[in-house]
């Protein structure tokens, strides 16, 4: 097996841009229009569709600042992936021939099969380099910034999806809060469940409360033992749901687990 030294691995690189700038350059049958903008970035985790149950998946999300006439226009790019070395070659933004009519800035999505370590993120554009380091551990994903011209990250630091965890999320009118602690002790009285809390610093990657009720509490985390678990507070929730929700307006409830899995009071 051939290894190379960080050295050695940015003659790779750079010899990488030299030949996708000169050889790269084939007729193409759509506009590509320059880059106008900064575009925000973010490394975190995700799911391959919004409803899919599956373990997260780390990727990348880019945004232009600047905002365009159709919401269907995205950053035109190739991600490499050399050892240690994560390149990202921005060549501009991708015109479709189709405009869906409503302002927005362009946008790239994609997946990186990376596993923990640390690694060179580098993003290019017209021979242009903005360099930062990733860091990714079982808990967390950490970008040190280095050098930087024409992207910026959204955040810094990024607590990842801690297995076999949920969210509890809960919403209510005023005069109906105390719901959300009934449904707490109902389910905690009948299921075994560890509390937890992320750190002050850093984004997290559940959401931070209910949104869209008078009353919003503040979303509490859970670790539970088996998948059976979780299961079984989903099932406690459906019977709450039309012994006590039922009975009120406005009132939502909803369960999210670190696989994507959820179980939500109005659904039932």
């Amino acid at each position: 097996m051939i290894t190379f030294s960080r050295f050695e691995k940015l003659g790779l690189f750079f010899l990488t841009v030299f030949l996708l700038v000169f050889l790269g350059c084939e007729e193409r049958d759509y506009e590509i229009i320059p880059l106008e903008s900064k575009v925000l970035y973010s490394i975190q985790e995700g799911y391959d569709e919004p409803y899919t149950i599956s373990e997260p998946r780390i990727m990348l999300s880019m945004v232009t600042e600047k905002i365009y006439p159709c919401f269907n226009w995205s950053i035109a790019c190739e991600v490499y992936l050399i050892e240690d070395l994560i390149l990202i070659e921005i060549i501009g933004i991708y015109v479709p021939e189709i405009c869906f009519f409503a302002f927005g800035p362009a946008t790239y999505n994609s997946f990186l099969d990376i596993s923990n370590g640390e690694y060179l993120l580098y993003f290019t554009y017209k021979g242009i380099v903005d360099k930062y380091i990733l860091t990714i551990t079982d808990s967390s994903i950490a970008i040190t910034e280095d050098t930087l011209h024409f992207t910026q990250p959204n955040f810094t630091l990024f607590w990842r999806y801690p297995p076999n965890s949920f969210a509890y999320l809960c919403g209510t009118t005023i005069g109906a809060e105390w719901i959300c602690e009934d449904f707490l002790d109902t389910l905690l009285s009948e299921v075994e469940l560890e509390e937890f809390q992320f750190p002050d610093s850093g984004e997290i990657s559940y959401p931070c409360s209910s949104m869209g009720h008078y009353y919003d509490m503040p979303a509490k985390y859970f670790f539970y033992q088996e998948e059976e678990d979780y299961d079984t507070a989903g099932e406690i929730l459906e019977v709450y749901t039309h012994d006590v929700i039922s009975h009120y307006s406005g009132v939502g409830i909803s369960l999210i687990n670190w696989r994507n899995k959820s179980y939500k009071s109005w659904l039932f």
